[in-house]
């Protein structure tokens, strides 16, 4: 069964009812990476999905923009240095323009997910804050201190002191939330100090007062924010989270227990899932780890970049490289997808095709070519794709084929210009390059040239054919014959489909090079 059928199937068992909030979220510290794509993707199937079976479900995307700054990223001008410990809502935009720091980085990414097709309502903690939506879970939160620090020790092994308080107030002198400590609560007002080493990654002023917690005067700490972003929304049906997230005694297994302990309710329904990794390393929007989501939205198409989440089980690791054979294996994927869809809509690849084309609702192609076919033949001199593509269905291409082999042309030009390794690369040498060649494949290029000579019809389909005809004759090992061929044409061992390849040459500059073998 697809892995979100038996996501659905569970939750129907577990809380059927009519109508669905599903959560997901995001703190916005920088370029928002490729991999936080994931839980888009994943909480979108699965209102896609609820809605399929009749349910009403709404999915609701919340950008944490009131966190402190507790990271410097990469690119960032250190003068951002001064902000460390602020609200990401209050810092200054980077790029001049935007109206802040998070909405920089979060209206970039809000760009993508909408761009994708999906319209979430978007939420943002800091709006929330400053309206008093807060102001409740706030005063739970003081009022329980001492149990959310016993909550801590019992489920992570996390000691708080004795006068650690989950809530931090903005200093209104300096502004910093991360570097204040919550030394006093008499119901109405806490007494505050912003110390100068609470944190290594911020200093604070020294300021000392008391302020009121409410209105956007205080934030609670992520671990505790959580439950209360649940009782905000309540009923908050459905919330997943990375993996590094939902490990025993982290994040949330802390905010469940907190949930039923102060708040006496139920969690979201779970859904934990695992990382998108860049050549095996977790990315991080505050590091500047990883391919950013804009990037590859820009250089994927759409439903192709849908596809590399829906594909994937959620709780499997999946490496995404563009500079690898990953784009090369996700569209082959694609295409075998496809035609399980054609061919039986009901089965895993064919729901995975299903959710990365948004329902369908448009005419499909019946044939593809494969992807890195076209990037073998951008490279081919008078390579005609087309006609290839035509010759290989066996027929005239729709329309919607056609505008299929157009978009992989765009995107195979931009791949191999800026991600291709060297080895998918080749340019024709215009010299006969110093190659060593064996006995064996110096008999195969002589047979081979005396079958090219007399051809009338140069073209790959026929050129394939003639040259596993030599190969078969010979009884040629098949790697050595087409090593040959790569070496005096590309000076390389590997290389696009040899027919073809020498197709798109000129007959006259094939014959002459083939006879240089025996000068």
């Amino acid at each position: 069964m697809f892995w979100a059928d038996e996501i659905i199937e569970e939750i129907l068992k577990k809380r059927n009812k009519d109508q669905y909030l599903i959560t997901d979220s995001k703190t916005p510290s920088g370029y928002v990476h490729v991999g936080a794509l994931r839980g888009v993707v994943l909480h979108e199937i699965i209102r896609h999905a609820l809605w399929d079976k009749g349910k009403k479900a709404v999915f609701q995307y919340c950008f944490d923009d009131f966190d402190p700054m507790d990271g410097m990223p990469v690119y960032i001008d250190a003068s951002f240095k001064q902000y460390m410990g602020m609200p990401l809502c209050n810092i200054p935009a980077p790029d001049g323009k935007s109206e802040s720091y998070a909405a920089q980085y979060s209206d970039e990414f809000k760009t993508v997910i909408e761009g994708l097709g999906y319209k979430p309502k978007f939420v943002k903690t800091s709006t929330m804050y400053k309206e008093g939506k807060f102001d409740e879970a706030i005063k739970i939160t003081l009022d329980n201190a001492a149990e959310i620090r016993k909550i801590y020790f019992d489920i992570s092994g996390s000691k708080k002191d004795d006068d650690w308080s989950p809530v931090n107030v903005v200093c209104p002198k300096c502004g910093k939330v991360g570097t204040t400590k919550v030394i006093g609560w008499d119901g109405k007002e806490v007494a505050f100090e912003c110390l100068e080493n609470l944190v290594e990654w911020a200093e604070g002023c020294g300021h000392k007062g008391t302020i009121s917690p409410f209105g956007g005067n205080a934030k609670l700490p992520w671990k505790v924010e959580w439950p209360a972003k649940w009782h905000i929304f309540a009923p908050d049906d459905i919330e997943g989270e990375g993996k590094d997230h939902a490990t025993k005694g982290g994040s949330r297994d802390i905010a469940n227990h907190i949930f039923r302990s102060i708040y006496k309710q139920e969690p979201p329904y779970d859904i934990p899932y695992e990382w998108i990794l860049i050549s095996g390393a977790k990315m991080s929007s505050s590091r500047g780890v990883g391919a950013t989501a804009k990037n590859v939205y820009d250089f994927l198409p759409h439903n192709i970049l849908r596809f590399l989440f829906t594909k994937t089980k959620h709780r499997r690791t999946a490496d995404f490289n563009p500079e690898g054979d990953t784009i090369l294996t996700l569209y082959d994927n694609y295409d075998r997808a496809l035609a399980a869809y054609h061919e039986d809509p009901s089965s895993d690849a064919a729901r995975a095709f299903y959710f990365a084309e948004i329902g369908i609702e448009k005419e499909l192609p019946n044939y593809t070519l494969r992807f890195s076919k076209i990037a073998n033949m951008l490279q081919m001199p008078r390579a005609d794709i087309f006609e290839y593509a035509k010759e290989e269905k066996g027929s005239d291409l729709t329309e919607t084929e056609i505008k299929e082999i157009n978009q992989r042309i765009l995107t195979a030009r931009e791949w191999l210009d800026k991600f291709a390794p060297d080895e998918m690369k080749f340019t024709v040498s215009q010299s006969m390059p110093k190659v060593e060649l064996s006995e064996s494949q110096k008999m195969f290029l002589q047979e081979l040239l005396k079958k090219l000579e007399p051809i009338q019809k140069w073209d790959g389909q026929e050129l394939h054919k003639l040259i596993h005809e030599v190969k078969n004759e010979l009884s040629a090992n098949p790697k050595e014959a087409f090593t040959a061929l790569y070496r005096i044409f590309l000076c390389k061992d590997s290389g696009p489909q040899a027919g073809w390849f020498l197709g798109s040459l000129d007959k006259e500059f094939v014959i002459s090079r083939l006879k240089e073998i025996n000068q």
